[in-house]
């Protein structure tokens, strides 16, 4: 890195409230469904059973309706696009944004209702004809790969989208080798911001441009696949990201709704506007994979992990845009923080009658270290060893790093061994096991539970290759654009969207700082378009990305800037190319301190006294930027990264257990964790805590069930719970900071640690407590039913 593009910090690492604050509180956002008041609402038909024929489809009855604007089947809608891209499977299935010809899980999408009113266009689709031949569904993994199964997609004769082994690293085995071996189970959860998808599309039929508001998540891939799917040019496309109320994942995956609003706008010439409702939003297209991990881990006689071996059965629903990728995404965690030297893992990838796969935070690698940090357990528990000394036996030292995993994932920087420590420090082990066999004395069953994590960042994207042979990226970019405008003020704009991280906040502090300014003089426009907006087919808010690449095109744009206005400078005082220092809205000489220029000066000049500019300056002072992190490698099966940054943390949590209800609370919970330089520590423990709370809900209540019919039970908050602030007890932070060395700034992952490592911590101190009882957590949610279970399969009494 140079010093001209990493400035002097200033107000990087202050801990600055949020300035999008007062605007989102107060009632002054924009959201989707702020905008557009004079459109025509879509209601979507969605299909009641896990798996039909669709024999016909009717508006006979709604025709005469006089709130019916026009409708269309899905057979329609496979007429005039093409078929949906699958980003991770080899095979030739084909699937298109709607249900055509069959319906493969409850709430497909099998027609579409346009209507004058939202309320009315709702009524209207209830009342359109859909006839079905309803066929047998399968809707777990093990029963989707049995020889007599139904099949989803005619087209192939399989439901095993992707089987593929792969192994890395060299190791011996040893006659005194111990091998532990569990299978976990981890069900399916969601994420739920406060804003649903909301869409708006027109369409200009002078020009051919769609014009299309949506709080999409990865606008970048978003215009390409739309162009694509609607069988025109990215240039047709104007997309345009508004506030966004959150997305954790869950809106990579609203494109397909966006091409139906863009069907429908098309079709009718007018504004076309949907709102999902939240039982939409939990009945379909925001779920995590249910998985089975058969997990073995080989340990030698003194401790030390020498392979891991797991082999995954993961549940992708019935999308094949998604399936796979979860299967492949879990080597950014596969071997945590331990020196592990050899891997083995067979990744398996099924489609049945369940709803869609979509990425959640933390995509794949929560059931994977939940299942590591599980097995170190069993092997302490069979070893006859402290399962605390047998993690500091087998932690990855400073002194190794950069430490480079069997399958190449680059671990950059971090001392595991401090963090792990200054947990254990902050809660008294000794003191709480004196306490803990008190309270057993007195019929109370508490637990502690310890995990070990990373928290990757920055997709590598081209993994996908691993699976499909082919990948439509490599590596990870973003696009940026700063300016100094007319009155001297910073605008910046990068090619991403916020979804409630702050950015804004962040930004105007790098900036302040590239510029000597202070973060008020920052105006960052809050909206994404892709007719202004610099972006590449990454871009987004996605993998703890923005720290790295949108940090990083934002420097690359600010210094271009910078060095323009230094080459102004230098022809208003007669220097020549001399060193300037940006402070306090002026640039001041390197070599002579009274030497002064007001950016204003400047400003006037570049914009409005343009004579006064040297040969060859054009005026204005505005550049675009686009950077890349440099450290992603080129996917082969022998040696890749998954991620280009790696955060760690140690989870430390006191749970006590009811044995006759089978409740859990948490009675404390302590993460010492460490992502390099913190941009803006306030944000940074927002995000620690939100992503726990997210783990603990997915550790303990969260889960989507279904009847033998793939009829879904939960389909709102009062059947899906979520953590409530009574869950939670209070989070406590231990920061520590080992600055990254493939970031501009040293700065790594903040995003999704919490949801990565909570699962294992938890499911250890429910394991913990409940000891006499024999019990062995191999399963999450632990909900009280399935807690009491365990308690009565368990061998033992209590005492």
């Amino acid at each position: 890195m140079t010093s001209d593009l990493v400035p002097p910090k200033n107000w990087v690492g202050t801990p600055m409230p949020r300035r999008e604050d007062w605007r989102l509180l107060n009632g002054r956002a924009q959201y989707g469904d702020d905008l557009h008041h004079d459109a025509y609402h879509m209601a979507i038909v969605r299909s009641p059973h896990a798996h039909a024929q669709i024999l016909d489809v009717s508006f006979d009855d709604i025709a005469d309706d006089p709130d019916f604007v026009d409708g269309f089947s899905g057979a329609w809608a496979a007429e005039h696009t093409e078929p949906v891209p699958a980003r991770a499977i080899r095979l030739p299935v084909v699937q298109h944004i709607m249900a055509s010809t069959k319906a493969r899980y409850v709430g497909e999408p099998v027609a579409i209702v346009i209507a004058r009113d939202p309320y009315r266009a709702r009524d209207l689709a209830d009342r359109v004809q859909v006839s079905y031949e309803v066929l047998q569904p399968v809707t777990e993994g093990p029963a989707a790969i049995a020889p007599d199964a139904p099949l989803i997609f005619d087209d192939v004769d399989t439901n095993v989208l992707v089987d593929d082994v792969l192994e890395h690293g060299e190791w011996t085995p040893a006659d005194d080798d111990i091998i532990v071996e569990e299978t976990f189970k981890l069900g399916r959860f969601s994420s739920t911001p406060l804003e649903n998808f909301v869409i708006v599309a027109q369409y200009d039929d002078g020009n051919g441009i769609w014009h299309i508001t949506a709080n999409d998540q990865q606008p970048g891939r978003t215009v390409s696949v739309l162009a694509s799917t609607l069988r025109t040019k990215n240039t047709s496309i104007r997309l345009q990201v508004p506030d966004s109320g959150g997305s954790f994942g869950i809106k990579l995956a609203m494109w397909p709704y966006t091409a139906m609003a863009a069907l429908a706008a098309r079709r009718t010439g007018r504004t076309i506007k949907w709102v999902q409702t939240r039982t939409e939003h939990l009945l379909c297209g925001t779920h995590t994979p249910d998985i089975i991990n058969t997990v073995r881990l080989h340990v030698s006689a003194d401790g030390r992990f020498k392979r891991l071996e797991v082999d995954s059965l993961e549940n992708d629903g019935a999308f094949i845009h998604t399936a796979g990728i979860y299967a492949v995404i879990k080597f950014a965690t596969l071997t945590g923080q331990y020196r592990i030297p050899s891997t083995q893992v067979r990744l398996r990838s099924v489609v049945t009658n369940l709803p869609p796969v979509v990425q959640n935070r933390g995509v794949g690698k929560p059931p994977v270290s939940f299942a590591l940090e599980r097995l170190v357990e069993l092997a302490a528990r069979q070893l006859g060893r402290d399962a605390i000394e047998l993690r500091r036996l087998n932690l990855i030292r400073p002194e190794e790093m950069p430490y480079e995993t069997p399958s190449g994932e680059v671990y950059e920087s971090g001392d595991y061994q401090r963090t792990f420590e200054a947990a254990l420090d902050a809660i008294d082990i000794d003191a709480f096991r004196a306490r803990q066999q008190h309270a057993r004395s007195e019929g109370r069953y508490l637990g502690l539970g310890i995990a070990n994590g990373i928290e990757p960042g920055t997709s590598n994207i081209g993994y996908y290759a691993l699976l499909k042979g082919s990948s439509e990226y490599l590596g990870n970019s973003e696009g940026a654009t700063v300016s100094i405008e007319a009155d001297g003020s910073i605008s910046a704009r990068t090619g991403s969207v916020d979804s409630g991280q702050g950015h804004a906040t962040t930004i105007s502090q790098v900036m302040a700082d590239a510029f000597g300014m202070h973060p008020d003089d920052v105006h960052i426009p809050i909206d994404f378009d892709s007719a202004v907006s610099p972006f590449t087919g990454h871009s987004g808010v996605y993998s703890n990305r923005f720290n790295d690449v949108d940090i990083g095109a934002l420097l690359v744009a600010a210094r271009k800037v910078r060095r323009k206005a230094e080459v102004i400078a230098d022809h208003l005082t007669g220097r020549t190319g001399g060193r300037w220092r940006w402070a306090d809205g002026a640039l001041h000489a390197g070599d002579d301190a009274s030497v002064t220029v007001p950016v204003t000066d400047i400003a006037a000049i570049a914009y409005k006294r343009v004579l006064q500019l040297p040969e060859g300056i054009e005026p204005g002072l505005r550049e675009i930027g686009f950077y890349q992190n440099r450290s992603g490698k080129i996917t082969n099966r022998e040696n890749f990264n998954v991620q280009l940054t790696h955060s760690n943390s140690t989870h430390v949590v006191i749970a006590e257990v009811d044995p006759a209800t089978g409740t859990i609370e948490l009675e404390r919970y302590v993460i010492a964790h460490d992502c390099g330089v913190q941009l803006n520590p306030l944000i940074v423990e927002g995000m620690l805590i939100g992503s726990t709370v997210h783990g603990i809900g997915s550790a303990l209540i969260e889960e989507f069930l279904y009847d033998p019919d793939g009829t879904p039970v939960a389909t709102n908050f009062a059947t899906y719970r979520k953590p409530v602030a009574a869950d939670i007890p209070a989070i406590e932070g231990l920061n520590f900071e080992t600055p990254g060395t493939t970031t501009l700034l040293g700065s790594k992952a903040a995003g999704e640690g919490g949801a990565i490592t909570s699962l294992a911590a938890i499911a250890n101190a429910v394991e913990d407590a409940l000891r006499p009882f024999e019990v062995t957590v191999v399963e999450l949610p632990l909900t009280p039913p399935r807690v009491l279970d365990m308690i009565h399969r368990g061998g033992g009494d209590g005492a």
